[in-house]
């Protein structure tokens, strides 16, 4: 027996039973993590839903007129939030929207955005399946 471990004692050695104990309890992890990503990969009540600003026009001191478009299954109605901003990024006006089913996958569309100043910018802020 060596000095130090005369001094501060062996450790042990681990048991069959130990490791069995944590192989299984690592491989049970595993498995409950590949089903949560399956499951949740594989949820068929989730839409995939996209929205892209195309562009917009400032028509005028109180109006700017925002084209984007909607990518989402085709028949699926949908609810947009589109904005517009000022030089401060201030919110200066707002419009939701519904749009109806489409037949394609991807459907574009125009709003205009009635505002209480000048804006600098617009954009759509946010879709979903109503």
């Amino acid at each position: 027996m060596t000095d130090l471990a005369a001094r501060y004692g062996r450790t042990r050695a681990r048991t069959q039973r130990e490791r069995t104990l944590g192989w299984s309890v690592g491989l049970g992890i595993l498995l409950i993590a590949v089903a949560w990503v399956w499951w949740v990969g594989t949820d068929p009540a989730s839409t995939q839903l996209q929205s892209r600003t195309i562009g917009y026009v400032i028509e005028d001191d109180s109006t700017v007129a925002v084209t984007f478009e909607v990518s989402v299954d085709a028949g699926t109605p949908v609810r947009c939030a589109v904005e517009a901003l000022n030089t401060a990024y201030g919110v200066v006006g707002w419009v939701e929207l519904d749009l109806p089913p489409a037949d394609a996958h991807t459907s574009s569309h125009r709003v205009d955005v009635r505002t209480s100043e000048l804006a600098t910018t617009g954009l759509v802020s946010d879709c979903w399946v109503p």
